[in-house]
């Protein structure tokens, strides 16, 4: 795993560990969202509180469910084996806000990767413009939501806050400072798709999202090639009615190895005109 003080996320996601499998963190400015932090950081935090407990094997999926707001400050938090077998380990980890609200319950997967015969191969990424061919993310300042500034983030298919044809965007992202990808940044990589009712809206409307799988995919020449250099989201969604909609990513490496898959129901409020 990538772990530095001289990166953002790693400073961000500093964990005090304590017998029974309890921790503490905190909250970070740095990733910080309109209201409490941003879903991928939480995302990051119960994957890097679980994978601090030495589990066997290699992440194979983390499911996450987002309980209610999280109030800046301290977190506790724990976690738990579930179960071990020879080849695979169930782990649980959950978090409560300084006020003792619990705020994200997870669940990770991990197993013992052996050679079997490989079934399928997934469909290649369509052919995308270079990231340095595409515009950055504006800076809005103090007016935007903290994580922007922790994130490279240049999106050339879907316009938010207009009445997009389709509900499909498409995008280059790394972190600002260049962090080496793993397990823990890919995590929170995931929820950086914006949600796709403000490709359906003409202004910010409010939303929540409840739960969001991620599913592993990357092999150590996937890690590599991607390093703190971009990696290319492509998102999109099947429904959304009565006040929740799907929404899906496929994560890949620039020449198209892939490295995770996810998919998250979204809470949303917006009426018809």
């Amino acid at each position: 795993m990538t772990q530095s003080p001289s990166y953002t996320l790693d400073r961000s996601l500093a964990l005090e560990h304590f017998d029974g499998g309890r921790w503490r963190g905190a909250t970070s400015a740095a990733y910080a969202n309109r209201v409490g932090p941003y879903g991928g950081w939480i995302a990051a935090l119960l994957m890097k509180a679980i994978l601090d407990q030495k589990p066997q094997g290699e992440p194979l999926s983390l499911t996450v469910t987002f309980l209610g707001g999280c109030q800046d400050g301290a977190l506790d938090g724990s976690c738990r084996l579930l179960r071990r077998s020879r080849t695979n380990e169930h782990w649980t980890a959950e978090f409560a806000d300084a006020t003792g609200t619990l705020v994200a319950h997870g669940v990770a997967t991990f197993g013992l990767r052996r050679p079997t015969v490989e079934i399928g191969a997934p469909t290649p990424p369509a052919p995308a413009p270079r990231a340095a061919d595409v515009p950055p993310r504006p800076d809005f300042g103090n007016s935007g939501p903290g994580f922007f500034k922790s994130y490279d983030y240049r999106q050339f298919v879907g316009r938010p806050f207009r009445i997009n044809e389709t509900a499909e965007t498409r995008g280059w992202l790394k972190d600002m400072d260049s962090r080496p990808l793993d397990y823990v940044s890919l995590a929170a990589a995931a929820d950086a798709p914006m949600p796709r009712v403000f490709l359906k809206s003409t202004a910010p409307t409010a939303i929540a999202t409840m739960t969001m799988s991620v599913y592993f995919h990357a092999t150590p020449e996937a890690f590599a090639e991607a390093g703190g250099d971009f990696i290319l989201i492509d998102s999109g969604m099947r429904i959304g009615r009565d006040g929740f909609h799907d929404q899906t990513a496929v994560l890949w490496t620039a020449s198209g190895k892939l490295l995770a898959t996810t998919e998250q129901i979204v809470w949303y409020n917006l009426k018809p005109a």
